[in-house]
């Protein structure tokens, strides 16, 4: 089993989906409950904080490689993306 830089490099690499894919089904429940707590319950919008969420790991894979923790990065970036659509509100 790969851990998650080895699938973020191979996503990054190679386009590999079965690797996006991994990472997705690892990090999805992680995300989505942050998600979820940012958006006070509103279950629409914390689907749409995680959508946004995986497609900023989608195109700065190459730069994430040598993260340390991706789970790390990824709660962070809930936090970012839900204190974005508050101060366009």
């Amino acid at each position: 089993m790969q851990n998650d830089a080895e699938l973020l490099r191979s996503y990054a690499r190679d386009r590999s989906e079965s690797a996006f894919t991994e990472l997705v089904q690892r990090h999805i429940d992680l995300v989505y409950s942050a998600a979820l707590r940012e958006a006070h319950g509103d279950a629409s919008l914390a689907e749409d904080i995680t959508q946004t969420v995986f497609v900023e790991l989608a195109q700065k894979a190459s730069q994430l490689i040598k993260h340390p923790a991706l789970a790390g990065w990824l709660y962070t970036c809930v936090r970012r993306r839900s204190e974005d659509r508050r101060q366009r509100r």
